[in-house]
């Protein structure tokens, strides 16, 4: 049994950062065997008082998704062979996987995501990207993609401050959120998507967020999805060879497409693109029968 801070602020934040590393409070009382000296209902208080934007359901790995059909379409193997590799960490059901190809073959969407394109002070050239770890090491060949930008789910519901918080909690500052300094003020109050791209069955609405000075440093990023954060050269990520998460190369070009658009002073509305395997399984054929 794993111990933890007996005083506060210490165990209040031993708290926020257990739910971030879980993803849910029953998570996290489940693994400490409910031996913590908390119930679930002041657990929520915490998170609360933190300011912690929760997770948008339980199914809230986008990444494990993408990366089954990123092996899809570069694996000669049908659905079911390819499910069969999966670790046994790997969530998402086979008859949930056979529902998204179904919707991908058709063009459509279900659910709704976040992707953040955030660039340092002063340098709207540069992106951040980071090696993405929110699901294990698959043993399928070639690692198809590692850099990722910040992305996960969103709820329909929510309010697009709402989802790029959450984004931005989850995946670039969470230690800040920890230490009760998340740096709410530097989302607009209502901000707006540059681009909509479909990846898998999710529309995902692609914001673009210029980060502070003080913020711009790589110290201040932290999260238990995503590490080794590194400002890339836009340029650099569409025309280079390096090991992107689906979805990667077609925000980033749509992101350079919109700084031209602002450059030249033209009425913008938000892009549309879907992901290169979206477009490559439009024309792949597997059975559909569970």
């Amino acid at each position: 049994m794993s111990s933890f801070p007996q005083k506060e602020p210490y165990f209040s934040q031993f708290l926020v950062r257990e739910y971030f590393r879980f993803g849910s409070v029953d998570r996290v009382l489940r693994h400490y065997r409910f031996a913590l000296p908390v119930s679930s209902a002041t657990y929520q208080r915490v998170l609360d008082k933190y300011g912690v934007v929760k997770t948008a359901g339980p199914n809230s790995r986008i990444s494990e998704t993408i990366l089954f059909f990123e092996h899809l379409v570069k694996d000669t193997a049908d659905i079911e062979s390819i499910y069969k590799k999966m670790p046994l960490s790997f969530q998402t059901s086979l008859k949930t996987i056979y529902r998204i190809y179904s919707y991908m073959k058709q063009g459509l969407t279900r659910r709704v995501g976040v992707a953040l394109v955030i660039s340092p002070f002063n340098d709207p050239n540069k992106i951040l990207l980071a090696k993405d770890i929110s699901v294990p090491s698959l043993k399928l060949g070639k690692k198809y993609g590692s850099l990722s930008l910040p992305m996960g789910y969103s709820r329909k519901r929510d309010n697009r401050k709402t989802g790029v918080i959450r984004v931005l909690q989850h995946e670039v500052f969470t230690e800040l959120v920890v230490k009760g300094s998340f740096p709410f003020e530097m989302v607009p109050l209502l901000p707006e998507p540059f681009m909509y791209l479909d990846v898998a069955d999710v529309r995902v609405a692609v914001y673009n967020l210029s980060l502070t000075k003080d913020l711009s440093s790589l110290s201040h990023f932290s999260s238990f999805k995503l590490k080794d954060y590194k400002f890339y050269n836009a340029y650099d990520i569409v025309r280079g060879d390096l090991s992107l998460r689906l979805g990667v190369k077609e925000a980033v070009f749509g992101y350079l497409k919109y700084l031209n658009l602002v450059k030249r002073n033209l009425v913008i509305n938000p892009l549309q693109d879907s992901s290169l395997v979206n477009k490559e399984l439009a024309t792949f054929t597997v059975d559909l029968e569970v």
